[in-house]
């Protein structure tokens, strides 16, 4: 059994990564969150102690599991991947692809498990739409966004994630788009090459973008994508259509309730769309009316402990963090100076 610490101690840890870890099989050891009261409760929910210093819980576990503001990401894996240890860690690697290449490095030289939280990755229409993509021929087009209510009121309260100490420079950008990025690259089997972005901070007060919009390319394959966290319509959507030569695809993931609301469309061309079934074989066991936080990590879970325990090839990899990462900093570039920028290759 893997003995396992859960760091942060918010609603996400909370809600998601403690249950979800547990449910899977690993022992959780303890929880470390600097300065936040909330550790003392989750870890005595799971019969695990409160660590105030990192290096103690780092000296107790196995592995960590990792889920604080996103500036915090990398020093924590860091530290972790240097005394040997395994990590999971919520996306976006860092705040910068700089600092998520170091951590690579790291993981690569240590040969520990290292694995990134995007969760379209276990989402059963995004799998089902791999079986059907030779059915598109050459993919010449592609649109995706991903649509968020959370920062919808411009009087709401800033969150970490609004705030360059706790999300960075990169906003919703950061925080929304590693999932379309990363969803992109992989139904395309392509990591985006070029970007043309613009950002926009919507509302006074905010420090980093509450919007963006991409022009995009994969290969021969042209794109648009958007990124919004003030969407003022419920639920919030994720999306992503291919066009081909032969026909459209258009992949729904479960990121707006419970996993059972994803879908999976396909349309000739020309045609209307025609809705797929999903493989129950990607279900794996678990309850598609679970809340999609719960339903995903259920499955990354339990990939990260066979990759520790068995030597399974963790999927999605850090690596695929850090490409995601990539795409990040390129649209930023892109916005700040008005022109196109390539995607560093990773």
């Amino acid at each position: 059994m893997v003995r396992l610490g859960i760091v942060g101690a918010g609603w996400w840890a909370q809600e998601v990564h403690a249950p979800a870890f547990q449910g899977a099989g690993a022992r959780i050891q303890g929880v470390y969150a600097a300065g936040s009261p909330r550790a003392e409760a989750l870890a005595r929910a799971y019969g695990a102690r409160a660590y105030k210093d990192y290096a103690a819980l780092l000296e107790d576990v196995e592995a960590v599991a990792i889920s604080t503001p996103d500036t915090a990401h990398v020093p924590l894996a860091l530290e972790a991947v240097r005394r040997g240890r395994h990590v999971f860690l919520e996306k976006p690697v860092g705040v910068s692809l700089e600092e998520a290449l170091a951590l690579l490095q790291a993981v690569e030289e240590e040969g520990v498990v290292a694995m990134t939280a995007l969760t379209a990755r276990a989402d059963w229409a995004a799998e089902t739409a791999l079986a059907h993509r030779e059915r598109l021929g050459e993919v010449l087009v592609f649109r995706g966004a991903f649509l968020a209510d959370y920062l919808a009121d411009p009087l709401s309260p800033l969150p970490w994630r609004a705030r360059v100490s706790g999300g960075g420079p990169a906003g919703v950008v950061g925080d929304l788009g590693p999932h379309l990025f990363d969803l992109a690259a992989w139904i395309l089997g392509h990591p985006l090459e070029q970007v043309q972005a613009r950002t926009a901070v919507l509302f006074p007060g905010r420090e980093n973008p509450d919007w963006a919009g991409v022009l995009a390319k994969a290969g021969r394959a042209q794109g648009v994508l958007e990124l919004s966290r003030v969407h003022p319509v419920r639920p919030q959507a994720l999306f992503l259509e291919l066009e081909g030569e032969k026909g459209a695809l258009r992949v729904v993931p479960a990121l707006a309730g419970r996993a059972e609301e994803a879908g999976l469309f396909f349309s000739e061309r020309p045609g209307s769309w025609n809705p797929l079934p999903l493989d129950a074989g990607f279900l794996r066991g678990r309850d598609p009316r679970e809340p999609w936080g719960l339903f995903h990590f259920r499955e990354l879970a339990q990939r990260f402990l066979r990759a520790i325990q068995k030597g399974e090839p963790p999927t999605p990899s850090l690596r695929e963090g850090v490409v995601a990462q990539a795409a990040i900093q390129a649209v930023l570039e892109s916005a700040e100076e008005g022109r196109e920028k390539e995607v560093t290759r990773v």
